[in-house]
């Protein structure tokens, strides 16, 4: 066999990233959702393939440079309506026959589309909607801006900025969208043969996408419709609407959150996810599978006992963390499947419906990132990941856990690279607890030679690591480093209690448990050197970064990525709308002692370790200006510091930002450890010059 290359930065740009998955009405064929890279123009594309359930050749269904997704099969099972922007690069509804021909533009809309479903009779698809504010919104009536807005609205180009932004909300911006319009996501729903647009739901709150019922006459959608909504940012209930129009009516007026609804065959039952806690703004609390009555009555919570959370919480750099799926029921109505974060793992789980044991239905290393069911087929669509798979389409027997790979699209890619499986290992506390922990080798190591190791911390913190495949640390790997990653105390998947452990001590168990981990990798594999340790992470993992910096020099370097120094200000400068006093014991205005201790910036004076912080402009998570304290206060310390940041990115810069400004943040990253911790080249896998395609970030980087 030819030698496997080593994976390096720009093996980003060939990756095929599987999105999403439908299954057609009577389970015989499934669409998916591939989105790749164009390294010329720097962006990206999203297409539709359709695959049969039982096998066979796929067959793309969309072409040309666009975003194509949201897929939805009509009841019978012959028309596919997507979403695409394929028409001056605004998001319209589309129709298009498998059995030929060109896809139809069915809208003509201005503003963000999603959630299509199509009614039962095929007559009718209802969608979410919110439209961009009108062209003079941000300017002063009649002046020139205002008018120029108005004309290129009529010309269909590109707006200019705002004069200014006029905010009243207390939840005004969010991450990956920027500053928020002043219109609203509502419940739409299209005529399909006459092209009538109607809205459902009016005000000012945000609405969920709504789900049929099964004769046609209703249809129910999550929302937070509280005259304070944006107060109580956790709060999300099911609403049950007319489908010909109404006034809707809440169907869970129980406290908590309830969200992701799918209707029993019979239509007499909902099935959801939710949690009754209204103060869980931090992810501590299990989400549940319940039930409630159609026609109103109490809701019933059909996992009580699962010390599980029922959702996919796998930290990847394959995509950014997605809508919960709704609940899968079986086709006799008898049980319900779900998605569970567990142990590293993203499993599908099954409960009977009228309540009862849930059982794990899936077994073995796994992430699903997907499922979807159909009106009269028994197996699931999925899409499912392992360490060295970035996405398998697949039949899944939900009776059974077996699983049939129909389209693998990275396969001919990773045929040719070097990519790594992890060694499992747990790590008991003295507490008593243990910590979930991989260490990913590189290519061909020699045991008898000495490497220099890498932490990897995720984010979150109430997310997991896991059998997914990522990317970042199959590159470091290659470049010569053990890379070790875990789950310490705070993460999910592993109980609420371990979830529970960092609140109001944030860098206490947390720091004690990733200590001992490292201790341990050091005790396992005596070919690492201790004295080169490099540690980075994301988000929560940048701030576990700082910390372990300003608190321990055993790292001889280290990379923060999208950090956090000083939580004041993170919770009241990003995009946080929640009550902080739950997760952090009081209001972060407050002079209070428990944010000084467990702010980063409180040691920096202890950072002796060189640090490479890489930010995002347009971070609204976690704001740029957490770097810039980091960077200057390092600065005027004189300690050795450098900053990256890269214009025009959010805080998924990793997951879905600019091509080239993702193997730009790779370069700088690999490159740091490189330069400090000099791993020692032995062959191991064939190098490769780097591609050219990751100049335009690196001069834009700053």
């Amino acid at each position: 066999m030819p030698e496997r290359k080593q994976v390096t930065p720009e093996d980003l740009l060939q990756l095929q990233f599987v999105d999403a998955v439908a299954v057609s009405p009577d389970g015989s064929r499934a669409v998916y959702q591939v989105r790749s890279i164009d390294p010329e123009k720097d962006g990206y594309e999203s297409h539709l393939w359709i695959v049969p359930m039982q096998g066979g050749e796929p067959r793309r269904l969309t072409f040309g440079e666009q975003k194509n997704g949201s897929a939805a099969w009509s009841p019978d099972g012959r028309t596919i309506a997507f979403v695409s922007d394929r028409r001056d690069k605004k998001q319209q509804i589309y129709k298009l026959s498998l059995e030929g021909g060109e896809a139809e533009r069915l809208t003509d809309l201005d503003g963000r589309i999603g959630g299509l479903a199509w009614s039962p009779d095929g007559s009718k698809i209802s969608f979410c909607y919110r439209a961009t504010d009108p062209p003079e919104t941000g300017h002063l009536p009649g002046s020139a801006p205002a008018k120029q807005a108005a004309e290129a609205k009529a010309e269909k180009k590109d707006r200019k900025p705002p004069t200014f932004m006029h905010i009243t909300r207390l939840h005004y911006k969010e991450d990956g969208q920027g500053f928020l319009p002043k219109s609203r996501f509502h419940v739409h729903v299209l005529d399909v043969a006459s092209g009538e647009v109607r809205a459902l739901t009016s005000g000012e709150w945000d609405h969920g996408a709504a789900a049929w019922s099964p004769d046609g006459t209703w249809l129910v959608f999550p929302a937070n419709r509280l005259p304070d909504a944006d107060y109580h940012a956790t709060v999300s209930d099911l609403w049950l609407l007319p489908a010909a129009g109404g006034e809707p009516r809440n169907l869970t007026p129980q406290p908590g959150a309830a969200f992701a609804p799918a209707w029993s065959p019979d239509g007499s039952q909902i099935a959801f996810l939710g949690n009754e806690d209204e103060g869980d703004a931090w992810g501590v609390k299990n989400i549940h599978v319940w039930t409630v009555p159609a026609q109103g009555g109490p809701a019933r919570n059909l996992t009580p006992e699962l010390d599980r959370t029922a959702l996919d919480l796998m930290g990847t750099d394959l995509r950014d963390f997605h809508e919960p799926y709704p609940p899968v029921w079986s086709t006799d109505g008898t049980a319900i499947h779900y998605l569970v974060s567990d142990q590293g793992s993203t499993h599908l789980y099954s409960v009977p419906a009228k309540g009862g044991t849930p059982r794990k239905a899936t077994k073995g290393a796994l992430a699903l990132l997907a499922i979807a069911g159909s009106k009269k087929g028994s197996d699931l669509a999925v899409i499912r990941c392992d360490h060295a798979d970035a996405g398998t389409v697949g039949r899944l027997d939900p009776g059974t856990g077996t699983f049939t790979p129909l389209v693998r699209p990275t396969s001919t890619l990773f045929d040719t690279l070097a990519v790594q499986t992890p060694e499992e290992f747990w790590v008991e506390m003295p507490e008593g607890h243990k910590v979930h922990c991989w260490m990913m080798k590189p290519p061909n190591a020699d045991p008898a030679r000495k490497y220099p190791m890498i932490l990897e911390i995720h984010g979150g913190p109430r997310v997991q690591y896991g059998a997914c495949f990522f990317h970042e640390f199959q590159m470091l790997a290659s470049a010569g480093f053990y890379v070790l990653f875990s789950n310490p105390r705070g993460a999910q998947g592993y109980g609420e209690a371990f979830t529970r452990e960092i609140v109001v001590d944030w860098g206490g168990p947390d720091y004690e448990d990733l200590m001992r981990v490292v201790d341990d990798a050091l005790r396992r594999y005596p070919e690492i050197d201790p004295a080169r340790l490099g540690v980075t992470g994301g988000s929560y993992g940048g701030y576990m970064t700082n910390w372990i910096v300003g608190h321990t020099s055993r790292f001889k370097a280290a990379a923060t990525q999208r950090s956090v120094v000083d939580l004041k200000t993170l919770l009241l400068a990003g995009d946080f709308s929640d009550d902080a006093v739950p997760e952090f014991g009081d209001q972060p205005w407050r002079d209070s002692p428990d944010y000084r201790r467990m702010s980063p910036i409180t040691y920096v004076e202890n950072i002796r370790t060189p640090l490479l912080v890489l930010h995002s402009l347009e971070d609204h998570r976690c704001p740029v200006e957490e770097a810039e304290q980091l960077y200057t206060s390092l600065k005027l310390l004189r300690r050795e510091v450098e900053m990256v940041l890269f214009p025009g990115e959010s805080h998924g810069l990793s997951r879905g930002g600019t091509p080239s400004r993702r193997v730009a943040r790779l370069t700088f990253l690999r490159d740091w450890f490189l330069r400090h911790l000099a791993p020692e080249l032995a062959p191991r896998a064939a190098a490769r010059a780097p591609s050219a395609a990751a100049e335009p970030a690196m001069a834009k980087a700053k």
